[in-house]
């Protein structure tokens, strides 16, 4: 009999994705449901795209060079330079999206059964890709009712065995809507130095910040050889289609490394590469209005949510998530509720059940991740759906 590998039984489906069939089956009876589940923005992309797209004159679409196209590259030099950072080009390779960018750091850094300190909740394609990789995750539980801030330095510490190669971050924070103090940033990087591994910081959502300034790893001047970026195009110009990241380090063996790999893979798109000029250029225009568009829908989602019975959860500081400890023992059995049962208006809910983003057995039976992606006027109907729900739910 053929079989496929263990190591793609091992990889867990989607939790973001997995109720779709569920999803279709609700809208051919006329349902609609109110979609929170993805990280998709509803925010158009700036014009410049579209303009970029249009206005390309080659008669060909060839292969990109597989460091990137060099006026890309140079155009992530000035977004980056934006924040007080000074890359060159080399020190930057285009990926397809920020996920091959975390593919391409883990496979740079790690060997078949090495380790990753990571924080958990995290966001679920880390799991999947570590174990693509052979790579174990080794988790650092933070809770909701302590705001999911970072446990002391010898918690952490306690962790770190011979096999770990690096400290993963994602700040601003994906599940969890949280962003690192100054003291938690400083933190990890006298662990990281202490121990000589490294810090893959996922930066994918670093201007979408609602109190103090963006920021990135690649700041932090003493601890350069260390700091690999991963990072993305997706969230802050509205394009997750488009399928731009980057990878961006000052340490050179890592970047020849990444390339190496980058020519296994060939190349990021052209296309996209030339229509992102432009915005990555000049980015603050565009991204400093939907923070405030983020901010106005934080704010609907998280006084809702404060007001519904035994709900617990903290308000977000940057991103556009928020997990949400429900009164439910089970959050995938509520999904399920919501979508083959519970209707209201004709209409339903689908968020994302937290549980995937834990690798501990047993935390996040109870809590969701709701993505405030939507206009403030829907997002008050789905939160008003979610309240009735578990009203519904607990009868």
């Amino acid at each position: 009999m053929l079989q496929v590998s263990q190591r793609t039984q091992r990889i867990i489906a989607s939790p973001i994705r997995k109720f779709l069939p569920l999803v279709l089956e609700a809208e051919k009876k006329g349902v609609k449901v109110i979609k929170l589940n993805v990280g998709d923005p509803d925010i158009e992309p700036p014009m410049q795209f579209w303009r970029m797209l249009k206005n390309y004159k080659s008669k060909n679409l060839p292969y990109a060079p597989s460091p990137g196209i060099l006026e890309h590259t140079l155009a992530w030099v000035k977004y980056y330079s934006d924040f007080g950072v000074k890359l060159q080009a080399n020190q930057i390779i285009p990926t397809v999206g920020c996920a091959e960018a975390i593919l391409l750091a883990i496979m740079a850094v790690t060997d078949h059964g090495d380790e990753l300190i990571v924080f958990e909740p995290l966001y679920s394609s880390y799991k999947g890709i570590a174990e693509m990789c052979g790579v174990k995750l080794v988790p650092v539980t933070l809770k909701v009712e302590n705001n999911f801030s970072l446990p002391s330095s010898e918690e952490i510490e306690k962790k770190i065995s011979k096999k770990t190669k690096a400290i993963v971050v994602i700040n601003p924070n994906n599940p969890t809507g949280t962003i690192l103090t100054f003291k938690e940033i400083n933190l990890i990087c006298a662990i990281a130095k202490k121990y000589n591994i490294f810090i893959i910081s996922d930066e994918t959502y670093r201007e979408i910040v609602f109190e103090g300034e963006p920021f990135t790893f690649l700041k932090m001047k003493n601890f350069a050889d260390n700091v690999i970026v991963v990072d993305s195009v997706s969230k802050r110009f509205s394009c997750p289609g488009a399928r731009i990241g980057c990878i961006a380090s000052y340490n050179q063996e890592v970047m020849s490394s990444v390339l190496k790999i980058a020519q296994v893979r060939l190349s990021a798109p052209t296309l996209e590469q030339y229509a992102l000029v432009p915005l990555l250029k000049n980015s603050k225009p565009y991204t400093k209005k939907i923070v405030q568009e983020y901010k106005k829908r934080r704010d609907v989602v998280f006084e809702r949510l404060s007001k519904m019975p035994k709900v617990v959860c903290r308000r977000p500081q940057g991103a556009f998530y928020i997990i949400v400890k429900l009164p439910v023992d089970d959050s995938d059995s509520f999904i399920n509720f919501l979508l083959k049962t519970f209707r209201h208006n004709k209409k339903t809910l689908l968020i994302t059940p937290a549980r995937d983003f834990y690798i501990s057995r047993n935390l996040g039976k109870s809590e969701v991740r709701i993505a405030y992606v939507l206009k403030t006027e829907e997002l008050k109907e789905a939160m008003q759906i979610l309240r009735l729900a578990l009203q519904e739910y607990k009868n």
